[in-house]
């Protein structure tokens, strides 16, 4: 599992440089670092920061929240918040928030629906920085009855409008098999072009 997991990270990103190989970090700081960056970003002048909150024990749910933390040049209100997303039953997986000149972009893994038996998604939600509106809702299942999604994390690419996401899954997508999944939006953030999804 350890190595499956260190592969996707190898794979899917460059912070932990010590899992692939890299220079071994002097203490913890760094990697606390490198955490926040996964959900901490900035779009339009403000910075943005997402949480995860259980509102409920019996059964437990739990909110996706992003919030408006501020920023040198920004001029919208600091500390307002939305929910994004409200999860059952499981606390969502380690949530992604990235951002561009054109939106917020932010995904999780979740289970998608009341069940125990409910199959975890990947859910990918554009979100508009000065509203903070979800202006779109794109996630990623597997076939029906296949499996589910085990992880995933998403960034923008350099250009501002793709959206990258990948992880593992235990299932099929599109019919293939593989351990690794990838998916690429294009023009995330002005289209609702489907997803190019790979698996491996």
């Amino acid at each position: 599992m350890m190595n499956k997991l260190t592969s996707v990270v190898c794979l899917g990103s460059a912070l932990v440089l010590s899992a692939c190989g890299g220079p071994e970090q002097e203490d913890g700081v760094e990697l606390a670092q490198q955490g926040a960056r996964l959900t901490t970003a900035s779009s339009q002048g403000c910075d943005y920061e997402a949480t995860t909150v259980q509102i409920t024990t019996s059964p437990p749910q739990y909110n996706v929240v992003i919030t408006r933390t501020g920023g040198a040049s920004c001029t919208l209100t600091t500390g307002a918040s939305v929910v994004v997303q409200t999860v059952p039953l499981s606390p969502p997986g380690t949530v992604s928030l990235s951002g561009s000149s054109l939106g917020l972009a932010v995904g999780f893994t979740m289970r998608n629906g009341w069940s125990g038996s409910s199959a975890t998604v990947m859910a990918v939600r554009g979100v508009d920085p000065t509203t903070l509106s979800t202006t779109r809702n794109a996630d990623i299942y597997c076939d029906y009855m296949t499996g589910s999604i085990s992880t995933g994390s998403l960034s923008i690419a350099s250009n501002g409008t793709t959206v990258n996401a990948s992880g593992t899954k235990a299932c099929k997508i599109n019919n293939q098999s593989g351990t690794y999944w990838y998916a690429s939006f294009a023009n995330f953030f002005t289209t609702t072009t489907p997803p190019n999804i790979t698996v491996i």
